[in-house]
């Protein structure tokens, strides 16, 4: 995902698809904090959305996990 979804984006997806884009996204921001770490990657704004977008994707499949379902 390039660019940035919204929480509206985010909780039409399915569960399936939302676990795929955070397998993804925690692989996109190890990939970076280790670039930080190893003073490659110089954009630590960007490192910080990037955690932030994880964060909200986390937040919306709890969401979905813990909300009451209706028969």
């Amino acid at each position: 995902m390039t660019h940035k979804v919204t929480i509206a984006e985010l909780r039409k997806m399915g569960v399936k698809d939302l676990l795929g884009e955070i397998v993804l996204k925690r692989l996109e921001v190890a990939k970076m904090r280790l670039g930080i770490t190893m003073q490659k990657e110089k954009d630590t704004g960007k490192y910080r959305t990037e955690k932030k977008q994880l964060a909200r994707m986390l937040t919306v499949l709890n969401e979905k996990n813990t909300s009451p379902r209706t028969p």
